[in-house]
């Protein structure tokens, strides 16, 4: 049999069986190391390479960070913020739970954490005041994928390690398309509450906003630790990570709101989410080693140099591939599957590297809330009590307004490239 197809036929058959995304990708490997009678010692090898990374590190930190914060109840503080900001409109608890997406992006790279934990007080409060139902599952569900694309990002993280790109220039390039998607989904709240007649706000009011900025100005020191750090050279992606959780920590301590146990549920949570990813990274890293050794990278570039299309086509084409992958797998499994093909790809067409990346990012974000995968918009479906598929048709106007960003984003690279063009022009393609 030819090993391609041994390879990703095997990789097919495993996962129409049910059998999880880590140990499909080291079973398909693992046969064809034993067809091409390599020493198993290969896999070993591979896979604890891929675990020795102090690029990783920063993974299970971000995790931290955003439990700590739901834990400690900083979150509240940042729901207050965002609910002084908008006062007395129209739909002013949609646009809300928006802005706190945004703010939560800022601080944690964790969609599920940001959904989990201010959807449990965002959903329910936008029912008590009358929004429809599936209406509060849905902006809750469509404004938690900002979590992976404003920095920091733990896809991004997994992107810049697996395919050696600078993390902190995938940071700053995720900054200004995530604050592009929450603005249009505030817009397009305001719009949607004019025409449905959404319920208003609290008055505004400056001692309001001002009690509330008080209240909530020290936890965005994470974003200035995290993405300052960088800039300035002062850490790398997996320090500015580690800095992020004491300061997380000192913050919990310092408003007395972080308990013993929830300092270990915040431990538990991170550790169990960690555990797949890792698990999936290491196995995904002998399946790309084997990709490698049958050459399927270079043939796919030298295909993709014969029929010479522009950037502008092969980099829709990732897109419109990582919208189909995204929709059946997690982002972390698909990064590591699909980069080793992808990136050749994308060079052969002249592409940047973290133009690139943040499009699969951003892409791989909207898969949170597709089914079958769809794991943000589970969660939120479970806390509003109604079933995938009310919730599956609720959110389908948002993700149609998704992917107009994600195509601006294509089109217009200067959009994304700008910030790391400017402030860490020697990061551009190498590795953080």
């Amino acid at each position: 049999m030819d090993p391609i197809t041994l390879v990703f036929g095997s990789l097919v058959v495993f996962l129409l069986f049910g059998v999880p995304v880590a140990y499909a990708l080291g079973m398909s490997s693992l046969l064809v190391i034993v067809w091409a009678d390599l020493p198993l010692s290969i896999f070993a090898q591979r896979a604890y390479q891929s675990l020795d990374s102090f690029v990783m590190l920063a993974v299970p930190f971000f995790l931290l960070v955003g439990l700590l914060m739901n834990s400690a109840g900083i979150s509240a503080r940042m729901l207050e913020l965002a609910g002084a900001m908008f006062g007395r409109t129209r739909g002013a608890l949609a646009k809300v739970n928006v802005a706190v997406s945004m703010l939560f992006a800022g601080l944690s790279g964790s969609s599920v954490a940001d959904v989990a934990g201010m959807g449990s007080v965002l959903i329910p409060a936008m029912i008590r005041e009358g929004y429809p139902r599936a209406f509060a599952v849905a902006v809750t569900a469509a404004s938690s994928t900002i979590g992976i694309i404003i920095p920091p990002s733990i896809f991004m993280v997994v992107y810049g390690a697996v395919g050696d790109v600078s993390i902190g220039a995938l940071f700053l390039a995720g900054a200004l398309p995530g604050l592009l998607i929450g603005v249009t989904q505030i817009t397009f709240c305001h719009l949607l509450a004019i025409r449905q007649n959404h319920p208003v706000g609290q008055p505004f009011s400056l001692a309001r906003l001002g009690r509330a900025a008080q209240r909530g100005v020290l936890p965005f020191g994470v974003t200035v630790v995290i993405i300052g750090g960088i800039i300035g050279g002062i850490f790398t992606a997996t320090e500015a990570a580690a800095v992020a959780v004491i300061y997380t920590l000192l913050l919990g301590i310092f408003y007395r709101t972080l308990k013993l146990r929830g300092l270990i549920d915040s431990f538990h949570g991170a550790a169990v989410h960690l555990g797949p990813t890792l698990l999936c990274v290491a196995t995904g890293s002998v399946f790309a080693w084997v990709l490698a050794f049958l050459q399927v990278p270079n043939e796919v570039s030298r295909m993709v140099a014969y029929l010479d299309p522009s950037p502008s086509m092969v980099l829709m084409f990732i897109m419109v591939l990582f919208v189909i992958v995204g929709t059946f797998e997690s982002g972390v499994a698909s990064i590591i599957i699909f980069l080793p093909i992808v990136q050749p790809i994308a060079a052969a067409a002249g592409l940047d590297p973290v133009h690139v990346g943040v499009i699969v990012c951003m892409t791989l974000a909207l898969g949170l809330i597709t089914p079958p995968y769809g794991l943000c918009l589970f969660v939120a479906a479970r806390i509003g009590g109604i079933s995938v598929e009310r919730s599956f048709v609720a959110v389908l106007p948002w993700i149609g307004l998704f992917l107009v960003v994600d195509v601006i984003c294509v089109l217009l690279p200067d959009l994304v490239l700008f910030l790391p063009r400017l402030l860490v022009p020697q990061f551009m393609g190498m590795p953080q």
